[in-house]
């Protein structure tokens, strides 16, 4: 039996993950769990794994696990090198990559390690476009335009999946977003909006880069997050309380409101600013770690005019404003986008803070 030599930890039931390496004839391990980083560099007195090279940086790259809001896990690479590294023989620099099952990544001229996942996420697809079906065959690729498409499913419901993607052009991962349509009108509805959605610019809302359209799907190729979302990354906080301390939940806050300033100035609102487990898209985290930055996604219920009435109720309910609820039961009632955000950034402040919903209280008429 081949013996490993474990770098940090032992192998128990939280790791998450494993980077096998072979260094000096000896088979080595980089054990990855939900409580730490790992961070390999030069340094020794910064980096958990030391690698003595001349192209390795001070601190090379990063890597983190943590939950998705699927419930499985998200492991991941954040390069903050000079030389950048290398998965899968493409070059990436400055930015964050998902690492699968038996993905390889390399310190540039220097070790490479083969990714291990112990504990599994959702399988890879059938269908490479099938929001339903699962499969457990080795990942497949499709290419759409200037983009590789990959099987592994970051998250799926009724009508949309959301696969990883790889733009080869920039040397840099992202996100797909295959919308299932029915009928023709609905193809220029999306189209409509997505077009909108793709002149915004701000650091703190998914950047959308491109779209592809194909038989009865539409593929939109959007900014890839690694730090899955703020409900989850709330939840787990501090493990007992489940809150965030004052001082990030505001630099949070802060976030958020600049991003829903740069909406409303441009009259459209979100009406989707919701952090609960069934919309887990739509504050994302850019990268895993205290302190994140979070970027507002999921624009599916995202309008123009956002100052005007509208009579279509949207949203989590638990996020909606009074009118908003007053609106499911009459439905000649209609209610402002706008002002529906801002309820909705308060109701996400508090639960920041407390750990729990300000109108959640365990009775029946909560």
């Amino acid at each position: 039996m081949t013996k490993f030599s474990f770098s940090q930890g032992t192998n128990g039931p939280d790791v998450c993950a494993k980077l096998v390496t072979t260094r000096n004839g000896r088979r080595e391990a980089l054990l990855l769990d939900l409580a730490r980083p790992v961070i390999i560099g030069r340094n020794p007195e910064l980096c958990s794994y030391v690698v003595d090279d001349t192209l390795v940086s001070g601190v090379h790259c990063k890597l983190y696990a943590v939950r998705s809001p699927t419930g499985g896990v998200i492991v991941s690479c954040q390069d903050v090198s000079r030389n950048g590294i290398i998965l899968n023989s493409q070059p990436i620099r400055k930015s964050a990559v998902i690492l699968m099952h038996r993905d390889i990544l390399k310190l540039p001229g220097s070790i490479e390690f083969t990714c291990i996942h112990v504990m599994k996420g959702i399988a890879e697809k059938a269908c490479l476009f099938d929001p339903t079906q699962q499969h457990t065959q080795a990942p497949a690729e499709k290419r759409l335009g200037r983009y590789v498409v990959m099987s592994h499913c970051l998250g799926t419901g009724s009508f949309a999946t959301v696969h990883l993607a790889f733009d080869p052009v920039n040397h840099k991962q992202i996100a797909c977003k295959s919308i299932r349509t029915r009928r023709e009108f609905e193809v220029s509805q999306v189209m409509k909006e997505v077009k909108i959605l793709m002149t915004l610019k701000h650091p703190n809302i998914n950047e959308i880069y491109g779209t592809e359209e194909e038989d009865r799907f539409i593929h939109i190729f959007l900014q890839l997050c690694t730090g899955g979302d703020l409900f989850t990354y709330v939840s787990t906080a501090n493990m007992r309380n489940h809150r965030l301390c004052e001082a990030e939940a505001k630099y949070i806050m802060f976030q958020l409101l600049k991003a829903l300033e740069y909406l409303h100035n441009r009259h459209i609102a979100h009406r989707g600013t919701l952090m609960t487990s069934q919309c887990p898209e739509n504050i994302l985290l850019y990268a895993p770690g205290p302190y994140p930055r979070v970027l507002i996604a999921d624009f599916g219920l995202a309008r123009p005019n956002s100052y005007q009435e509208t009579l279509n109720v949207c949203g989590t309910v638990s996020y909606l404003p009074p009118e908003g609820i007053l609106a499911l039961d009459n439905k000649h009632l209609g209610y402002v986008g706008m002002p529906a955000d801002c309820w909705s950034a308060g109701v996400i402040l508090y639960v920041m803070m407390s750990g729990c919903h300000p109108f959640d209280n365990g009775t029946p008429d909560s």
